[in-house]
């Protein structure tokens, strides 16, 4: 989709070797718009996984941290690929079909995670496949309250059918697609996947049918700040190979009684043993904005760091996810931010900042 960005005027910057559009019309902009109204969003560079086989659903429940055993036929689950320590390797989402499993990774994880799931498979010789269709797929989302009237027009399935977390198949503007009530915005809204080379046909067709109701291409940029007033993690940040899924506050996407999964008895002993830390969320009203990176401060002594920060334009505050100590986790409490060598004061406020109206 690279040439409909820069006909339209992105930004382009390179995001893990993809050149991607960071904004068009301006972050803050972006992110109203798909709050009020609706937005596109390229999501081509994140990773796709389909296993298929006899013991796909047994390579799933091995390698994937989520509770499946209730998750019907066209419905998705948030979770995680684990190591044995019980860290995240990436966080997934996972699609159970009829005759096949999809699994939607991050684009950090494009090389290492199809490896890592494959050598699973092979040794725990589990009669699976693990094809990457990455390559061979596009992936776009409409996010934003005016998501189904834009899509609907195009589509050849009732969408009001379509539960959160569901999906269905169908085509949208004439082109074969999954189509997923899913997202990274806090919104109503689809993520579609349909074949690389009709890309450019379906981006273009929901511009237009999204035209009248306002709805625009949106970058990276205002994308990741409509995650963070979501409350959702970014993968690096929030989790990663020393951060795990409890210290960050993701336990719905653990199913702790499942013993045969890789990871999730550290995780249970981990949980025993009691966490020393703990993730939060901050927010003030003006100063300055806290980055990743920032020191979170108690009386002066270092307790913690900022994961993820930036001005919320939908709340007008200065908004952080931090990760602490752990006595330092009650909500009401005041902390500092160091920022350019200053403490700012922050306060503790429940997840997520942002919730939708339904």
């Amino acid at each position: 989709l690279y040439d409909a960005h820069v006909a339209a005027g992105a930004r382009m910057v390179d995001f893990h070797g993809w050149q991607m559009p960071v904004q068009y019309e301006g972050i803050i902009a972006e992110v109203d718009r798909v709050r009020t109204k609706g937005g596109l969003f390229d999501l081509c560079h994140m990773g796709r996984l389909v296993l298929r086989g006899p013991d796909r659903e047994a390579l799933m429940n091995r390698v994937f941290s989520g509770r499946t055993a209730k998750l019907a036929h066209g419905r998705a689950k948030y979770g995680f690929l684990l190591n044995e320590a019980g860290f995240p390797i990436d966080d997934v989402l996972v699609y159970r079909d009829v005759d096949e499993i999809h699994i939607v990774i991050n684009a950090t994880g494009r090389e290492a995670d199809p490896a890592w799931v494959r050598a699973q498979c092979e040794a725990g010789g589990f009669d699976a496949t693990v094809e990457d269709v990455s390559d061979d797929q596009a992936m776009i989302a409409i996010q934003g309250p005016v998501s189904e009237m834009t899509l609907q027009p195009l589509c050849g399935a009732d969408l009001s059918g379509v539960p959160y977390y569901g999906f269905c198949h169908a085509p949208v503007a004439d082109v074969p697609c999954l189509i997923a009530r899913t997202g990274y915005t806090g919104e109503d809204g689809f993520e579609l996947f349909c074949p690389k080379a009709d890309a450019m046909q379906v981006w273009e067709a929901v511009l237009a049918s999204g035209k009248s109701l306002g709805v625009e291409p949106i970058g990276l940029g205002a994308r990741d700040l409509l995650r963070l007033e979501a409350g959702m993690p970014l993968y690096g940040q929030e989790i990663n190979l020393e951060i795990n899924p409890l210290e960050a506050d993701l336990s719905f996407g653990l199913g702790l009684k499942r013993a045969d999964t890789i990871g999730i008895p550290a995780l249970v002993a981990a949980k025993a043993a009691g966490l020393a830390r703990r993730a939060i969320s901050l927010e003030a009203k003006g100063g300055r904005v806290a980055r990743t990176g920032c020191r979170v401060l108690s009386d002066g002594a270092e307790i913690g760091i900022v994961t993820s920060g930036g001005y919320s334009p939908t709340l007008e505050k200065n908004i952080a996810r931090a990760l602490v100590n752990a006595e330092y986790a009650d909500e009401g409490k005041t902390l500092d931010i160091e920022i350019r060598g200053k403490g700012h004061p922050f306060t503790v406020v429940p997840a997520p900042f942002y919730t939708r109206p339904r």
